[in-house]
């Protein structure tokens, strides 16, 4: 996301390109791209002058956002020890220290946007 939010003045992005910075195998990488286009994230264009590009600003768009059609963190509240019915009523063990970590992740994802990450250097191909 960063690859193409640092590209974002330049045009579309083709995934190939993507793929070849970063040294996510173009398959793997075509998928995510896909659930990312159907999530809402990118838009993609077909045929000369396309590729993908984010739909909003990279100042606007939270980690969360970026991370739903992959992870339902921001939904989960699975206990660490699988129990089925882990709450303040009837907690587990470490359910008091787990909830602190759940939800610094959250908070973490839904604070952070794509433009505070962009400050770092392009990714380069590893390898």
């Amino acid at each position: 996301m960063t690859y193409i939010a640092q590209k974002q003045d330049e045009g579309s992005v083709l995934a190939r390109e993507i793929a070849s910075h970063t040294g996510v195998p173009l398959k793997y990488l075509q998928k995510i791209l896909r659930d990312l286009v159907r999530s809402g994230v990118l838009s993609s264009v077909r045929g000369i002058g396309g590729g993908f590009r984010l739909r909003e600003p990279p100042k606007d768009l939270r980690l969360a956002d970026v991370l739903a059609p992959f992870d339902d963190t921001l939904e989960r509240t699975t206990c660490p020890f699988g129990k089925a019915q882990c709450d303040d009523q009837d907690p587990c063990p470490v359910h008091d220290r787990w909830v602190k970590v759940v939800e610094a992740y959250r908070s973490f994802l839904e604070t952070t946007r794509v433009g505070d990450l962009m400050d770092r250097p392009l990714p380069e191909r590893k390898g």
